[in-house]
Protein backbone atom coordinates (compact mmCIF):
# COMPACT_ATOMS: atom_id res chain seq x y z
CA UNK A 1 0.00 0.00 0.00
CA UNK A 2 2.90 2.32 1.28
CA UNK A 3 3.91 1.76 -2.82
CA UNK A 4 1.39 2.43 -4.37
CA UNK A 5 0.73 5.54 -2.62
CA UNK A 6 4.44 6.79 -3.49
CA UNK A 7 3.88 5.51 -7.49
CA UNK A 8 0.47 7.63 -7.24
CA UNK A 9 1.93 10.90 -6.00
CA UNK A 10 5.03 10.23 -8.24
CA UNK A 11 2.84 9.65 -11.36
CA UNK A 12 0.71 13.35 -10.35
CA UNK A 13 4.16 14.96 -10.21
CA UNK A 14 5.49 13.70 -13.99
CA UNK A 15 1.82 14.62 -15.09
CA UNK A 16 2.47 18.30 -13.95
CA UNK A 17 6.36 18.70 -15.08
CA UNK A 18 6.76 16.00 -17.98
CA UNK A 19 6.62 17.03 -21.67
CA UNK A 20 4.33 14.24 -22.35
CA UNK A 21 1.17 13.98 -19.99
CA UNK A 22 1.11 10.84 -17.62
CA UNK A 23 -1.36 8.73 -19.14
CA UNK A 24 -3.65 6.16 -16.88
CA UNK A 25 -5.19 3.16 -17.79
CA UNK A 26 -8.66 4.24 -18.46
CA UNK A 27 -6.82 7.08 -21.30
CA UNK A 28 -5.75 3.64 -23.33
CA UNK A 29 -7.62 1.64 -25.92
CA UNK A 30 -6.93 -0.89 -28.25
CA UNK A 31 -3.28 -2.43 -28.30
CA UNK A 32 -2.32 0.64 -25.95
CA UNK A 33 -4.92 -0.42 -23.19
CA UNK A 34 -2.89 -4.35 -23.49
CA UNK A 35 0.46 -2.83 -23.51
CA UNK A 36 -0.91 -0.70 -20.50
CA UNK A 37 -2.18 -3.75 -18.83
CA UNK A 38 0.94 -5.46 -19.01
CA UNK A 39 2.95 -2.62 -17.87
CA UNK A 40 0.56 -2.63 -14.51
CA UNK A 41 1.53 -6.39 -13.99
CA UNK A 42 5.11 -6.62 -15.06
CA UNK A 43 7.09 -3.50 -14.56
CA UNK A 44 7.99 -2.02 -11.59
CA UNK A 45 7.51 1.55 -12.20
CA UNK A 46 3.76 0.93 -14.00
CA UNK A 47 3.08 3.28 -16.47
CA UNK A 48 5.31 6.12 -15.08
CA UNK A 49 9.54 6.16 -16.50
CA UNK A 50 10.03 5.10 -19.99
CA UNK A 51 7.11 3.38 -20.31
CA UNK A 52 4.74 6.31 -20.42
CA UNK A 53 6.30 7.53 -23.56
CA UNK A 54 6.23 3.87 -24.80
CA UNK A 55 2.31 4.14 -24.51
CA UNK A 56 2.37 6.65 -27.43
CA UNK A 57 3.66 3.84 -29.76
CA UNK A 58 2.34 0.46 -28.46
CA UNK A 59 3.50 -1.92 -31.16
CA UNK A 60 6.93 -0.78 -31.42
CA UNK A 61 6.80 -0.96 -27.43
CA UNK A 62 6.13 -4.42 -27.57
CA UNK A 63 9.47 -5.53 -28.82
CA UNK A 64 10.84 -3.26 -25.70
CA UNK A 65 8.94 -4.84 -23.15
CA UNK A 66 9.75 -7.99 -24.33
CA UNK A 67 13.58 -7.15 -23.85
CA UNK A 68 12.61 -5.70 -20.80
CA UNK A 69 11.38 -9.20 -19.55
CA UNK A 70 14.20 -11.15 -20.51
CA UNK A 71 16.93 -8.71 -19.05
CA UNK A 72 14.26 -8.43 -15.79
CA UNK A 73 13.78 -12.77 -15.28
CA UNK A 74 15.78 -14.50 -18.06
CA UNK A 75 19.27 -13.59 -18.78
CA UNK A 76 22.11 -15.62 -17.47
CA UNK A 77 24.05 -12.42 -16.01
CA UNK A 78 24.38 -12.37 -12.36
CA UNK A 79 21.60 -9.61 -11.38
CA UNK A 80 24.03 -7.66 -9.32
CA UNK A 81 25.94 -7.32 -12.71
CA UNK A 82 23.00 -5.98 -14.42
CA UNK A 83 22.35 -4.06 -12.15
CA UNK A 84 25.83 -2.33 -12.56
CA UNK A 85 25.45 -1.82 -16.08
CA UNK A 86 21.97 0.10 -15.58
CA UNK A 87 23.43 2.50 -13.46
CA UNK A 88 26.29 2.99 -15.38
CA UNK A 89 23.92 3.64 -18.41
CA UNK A 90 21.67 6.09 -16.84
CA UNK A 91 24.90 7.82 -15.51
CA UNK A 92 26.43 8.01 -19.09
CA UNK A 93 22.96 9.15 -20.42
CA UNK A 94 22.42 11.60 -17.60
CA UNK A 95 19.06 10.04 -16.96
CA UNK A 96 18.38 10.54 -13.50
CA UNK A 97 15.03 8.32 -13.41
CA UNK A 98 16.84 5.59 -14.40
CA UNK A 99 18.99 6.18 -11.66
CA UNK A 100 16.45 6.74 -8.97
CA UNK A 101 14.83 3.62 -10.02
CA UNK A 102 17.73 0.84 -10.00
CA UNK A 103 19.52 2.24 -7.22
CA UNK A 104 17.74 0.59 -4.59
CA UNK A 105 18.02 -2.46 -6.69
CA UNK A 106 21.17 -2.44 -6.88
CA UNK A 107 22.12 -2.15 -3.69
CA UNK A 108 19.53 -4.79 -2.33
CA UNK A 109 21.57 -7.60 -5.31
CA UNK A 110 24.72 -6.83 -3.55
CA UNK A 111 26.67 -3.73 -5.07
CA UNK A 112 28.57 -1.44 -2.15
CA UNK A 113 27.54 1.31 -0.89
CA UNK A 114 31.18 2.60 -1.65
CA UNK A 115 31.01 1.19 -5.15
CA UNK A 116 27.45 3.24 -5.73
CA UNK A 117 28.75 6.12 -3.86
CA UNK A 118 31.60 6.58 -5.93
CA UNK A 119 29.42 5.66 -9.21
CA UNK A 120 27.20 8.08 -8.18
CA UNK A 121 30.28 10.52 -7.84
CA UNK A 122 31.45 9.55 -11.60
CA UNK A 123 34.29 7.80 -10.71
CA UNK A 124 35.49 4.48 -10.91
CA UNK A 125 34.98 2.40 -8.04
CA UNK A 126 38.08 2.26 -7.00
CA UNK A 127 37.25 -1.56 -4.35
CA UNK A 128 34.99 -3.38 -7.16
CA UNK A 129 35.06 -7.53 -7.90
CA UNK A 130 36.66 -8.81 -11.15
CA UNK A 131 33.61 -9.03 -12.84
CA UNK A 132 32.19 -5.83 -11.78
CA UNK A 133 35.41 -4.46 -13.18
CA UNK A 134 34.92 -5.78 -16.38
CA UNK A 135 31.24 -4.70 -16.88
CA UNK A 136 32.20 -0.83 -15.49
CA UNK A 137 34.71 -1.10 -18.39
CA UNK A 138 33.40 -2.60 -20.88
CA UNK A 139 30.08 -0.49 -20.28
CA UNK A 140 31.74 3.08 -19.89
CA UNK A 141 33.91 2.64 -23.00
CA UNK A 142 30.85 1.34 -24.86
CA UNK A 143 29.11 4.25 -24.35
CA UNK A 144 31.60 6.63 -24.67
CA UNK A 145 33.07 5.72 -27.85
CA UNK A 146 30.51 3.62 -28.94
CA UNK A 147 33.14 0.41 -29.76
CA UNK A 148 35.07 -1.16 -27.26
CA UNK A 149 38.85 -2.30 -27.55
CA UNK A 150 40.17 -5.54 -28.77
CA UNK A 151 41.67 -5.72 -24.75
CA UNK A 152 37.95 -4.32 -23.11
CA UNK A 153 36.60 -7.09 -25.40
CA UNK A 154 38.30 -10.10 -25.12
CA UNK A 155 37.83 -9.83 -21.10
CA UNK A 156 34.33 -9.30 -21.03
CA UNK A 157 35.04 -12.68 -23.52
CA UNK A 158 36.60 -14.53 -20.71
CA UNK A 159 34.88 -13.39 -18.26
CA UNK A 160 31.17 -14.13 -19.35
CA UNK A 161 31.50 -16.41 -22.66
CA UNK A 162 29.85 -15.07 -26.08
CA UNK A 163 26.27 -15.34 -25.00
CA UNK A 164 26.68 -12.66 -21.85
CA UNK A 165 28.50 -10.76 -23.79
CA UNK A 166 25.89 -10.17 -26.68
CA UNK A 167 23.69 -10.06 -23.53
CA UNK A 168 25.66 -7.35 -22.09
CA UNK A 169 25.70 -5.47 -24.75
CA UNK A 170 22.14 -5.65 -26.07
CA UNK A 171 21.26 -4.36 -21.98
CA UNK A 172 23.33 -1.50 -22.45
CA UNK A 173 21.33 -0.75 -26.03
CA UNK A 174 18.23 -1.03 -23.98
CA UNK A 175 18.46 1.32 -21.11
CA UNK A 176 19.85 3.55 -23.69
CA UNK A 177 16.91 3.34 -25.28
CA UNK A 178 14.87 3.92 -22.29
CA UNK A 179 16.90 6.52 -21.28
CA UNK A 180 16.61 8.22 -24.46
CA UNK A 181 12.93 8.25 -24.19
CA UNK A 182 13.29 9.69 -20.59
CA UNK A 183 15.05 12.05 -21.87
CA UNK A 184 13.35 13.23 -24.98
CA UNK A 185 9.94 13.44 -22.46
CA UNK A 186 12.08 15.20 -19.60
CA UNK A 187 11.23 12.95 -17.00
CA UNK A 188 11.95 14.63 -13.94
CA UNK A 189 12.93 12.60 -10.31
CA UNK A 190 10.08 12.83 -7.59
CA UNK A 191 10.67 15.26 -5.00
CA UNK A 192 12.00 13.49 -1.87
CA UNK A 193 14.53 11.52 -4.30
CA UNK A 194 18.09 13.12 -3.40
CA UNK A 195 19.71 10.36 -1.67
CA UNK A 196 19.40 8.30 -5.43
CA UNK A 197 19.91 11.51 -7.78
CA UNK A 198 22.00 11.17 -10.96
CA UNK A 199 25.27 13.70 -10.57
CA UNK A 200 26.68 14.40 -14.35
CA UNK A 201 29.85 12.53 -15.55
CA UNK A 202 33.19 14.40 -15.09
Amino acid sequence: MRFLTLLLFATALFAQTARMPQLKLEDTTGEQRALAEQMLKQTRSGLTGPFNAMLRSPEMSKPLMDLYLYFRYKTALPRGLVELAILITGREWKAGFEWYMHYPIAKTEGLSDDLLKQLRESARPTQMKPEEGVVYDFATELLRTHKVSDATYQKALAQFGEQNLIDLTSLIATYSTYAALLNVNNLPLPTGGAPMQYLPAK
